[in-house]
């Protein structure tokens, strides 16, 4: 019914749209405020995509908030990828010692009731899609709460305008914490509701990677510290139909194991893919699932080769370059401030990206051919590093987050002045 009525609403003028959402809001912040302890669920799909480690941590040093992470499984790529991965989101939690839930029983095939035994004041989301996950977690149904989402990725596309600023979800929030000025803007050139339930903190997920007091553990085979560690992520834009096509991992799959091979003596590789690609080659008719698995496999059977298929944030603070033709990536590599190569098919790769992006795409070393490729790594090996003043200029001007804190500091701060409670940060 609730959403019948926002498509309703939002063919007509935006203003409409955005004073049904205040007042509604309004009338749920003076009844939180009245409390003293509040509940805060995490909705949490990929473990690739949890993005709020700081945030979560935050929180729970604070006694008056009761936080509770509900993995709920990811039902549009398969029951047995859907078991998968909840699983393995479960388990990355559980080692973190969080208080976490499977919103899904596989024995019972029951799905948890979350208002009944979590009684949330409070609900962040990790993902933005309808049909990601079962409908029953989904905005529409947590209407009762105070509704949040920081991005799970750092935002550089200017092709899914859609789907980055505008989905239903993006509309019905209560408050949306965006990354930079540059996408404050384009929420409000983008959104039906003009970007109204904005609030710019910066990005939660790369508050480690600019935590100065964060030592990060060394994921690495090789411990030396004189070869050289390079990463390789490649996105999952493969095969037809895809919204976007960044991807060349086809071209360089077997290359970039014979350049770890070739300069084995100075360098190790992380095969570091996005989290879908392997779904995706499963089904492309010259991969398949036999040959990725075998393929995934073989990086580690490398002695100066390692898969890394989870938190990514150790890995780049350790590492000492990278290459790829990620999306978020595009920008997140930028705060570890160390030589990056993006590989593209052609130059006019840079007008996928928004006025943020481009800017991170200027700063990268470009490859359009696999002799450039191995150009780089020559350079890595080398030291030689000649954009690494326009990276630091653009760090400082454009991608640090606001007040000189960390992005979860600004969130949880915006939280506590709106429930009318004292931050303790």
């Amino acid at each position: 019914m609730i959403e019948k009525l926002f498509n309703m609403l939002r063919k007509v003028k935006w203003n409409v749209v955005y004073k049904y959402q205040l007042y509604r809001y309004s009338i749920i912040l003076k009844r939180k405020q009245k409390k003293k302890c509040f509940n805060i669920v995490f909705f949490a799909t990929f473990a690739s995509t949890w993005k709020y480690d700081y945030l979560y941590n935050i929180l729970v040093k604070d006694r008056r908030f009761n936080v509770t992470i509900i993995v709920c499984p990811v039902i549009n790529y398969g029951y047995d990828y859907m078991i998968e991965e909840m699983d393995r989101c479960y388990i990355l939690f559980k080692t973190k010692g969080y208080n976490v839930i499977k919103s899904y029983n596989k024995e019972e095939e029951k799905y948890l009731d979350v208002k009944k035994i979590c009684r949330p004041d409070i609900v962040f989301y990790t993902n933005p899609y309808k049909g990601l996950i079962d409908d029953r977690y989904y905005i529409t149904n947590f209407l009762d709460c105070l509704t949040c989402y920081a991005p799970y990725c750092f935002r550089e596309s200017a092709i899914l305008d859609e789907l980055e600023y505008n989905q239903l979800l993006h509309n019905l929030l209560w408050i949306h914490f965006y990354e930079t000025n540059s996408h404050v803007k384009l929420s409000y050139e983008k959104s039906d509701i003009k970007g109204k339930n904005v609030i710019l903190t910066g990005y939660s997920g790369i508050d480690r990677l600019i935590d100065k007091s964060y030592i990060p553990i060394d994921p690495w085979k090789k411990k030396e510290r004189n070869i050289k560690r390079i990463i390789w992520a490649p996105h999952h834009t493969v095969g037809e139909n895809q919204p976007m096509n960044y991807s060349n991992f086809p071209l360089y799959a077997e290359f970039m194991q014979c350049m770890a091979m070739k300069y084995e003596k100075n360098i190790q590789m992380a095969f570091k893919p996005h989290p879908l690609l392997k779904e995706k080659l499963y089904k492309l008719p010259n991969w398949g699932k036999e040959k990725t698995d075998l393929y995934y496999q073989s990086w580690n059977k490398m002695s100066n080769g390692m898969l890394c298929e989870s938190d990514y944030i150790d890995l780049f603070l350790t590492s000492d370059a990278m290459i790829h033709d990620s999306g978020s990536f595009l920008i997140e590599y930028i705060y570890v401030n160390k030589p990056v190569q993006r590989i593209i098919s052609n130059f006019e790769a840079r007008n996928d990206f928004n006025s943020i992006g481009k800017k991170c795409f200027d700063i990268h070393y470009l490859a359009q051919q696999k002799a450039d490729v191995e150009a780089f790594i020559l350079n890595v090996i080398n030291g030689v590093d000649p954009l690494k003043e326009k990276r630091t200029l653009l760090l400082k001007e454009e991608l640090m987050p606001p007040n000189g804190i960390l992005a979860s500091e600004n969130i949880y701060n915006y939280l506590c002045k709106q429930l009318k409670i004292e931050s303790r940060r």
